[in-house]
């Protein structure tokens, strides 16, 4: 199944080249002909991954735990931010 978008906190399974198969949860929209941003766990580390559309897939239920983590991450980052600026 093909996706048009994807918005910050669904989650994917990536097939680009060296991240074949890993679950992540998108942190920056993605869309048609643009490039988006993926959190994905990898060696104890959360990394960032800039991808484009065609290199991910909606995550099946085997990946939720690591994406509800790297979504609360978000959440609580956005709050941090806020909390800071006000």
């Amino acid at each position: 199944m093909s996706t048009s978008s994807f918005k910050p906190g669904d989650m994917v399974t990536l097939s680009a080249e060296g991240w074949e198969g890993m679950s992540g949860i998108i942190s920056r929209p993605m869309v048609e002909g643009g490039i988006g941003h993926v959190l994905v766990h990898k060696d104890g580390h959360v990394l960032g991954v800039d991808v484009s559309i065609d290199k991910v897939s909606l995550a099946g239920e085997h990946s939720k735990g690591f994406v509800q983590l790297a979504y609360n991450l978000i959440k609580l980052g956005s709050h941090v931010i806020e909390k800071t600026i006000i």
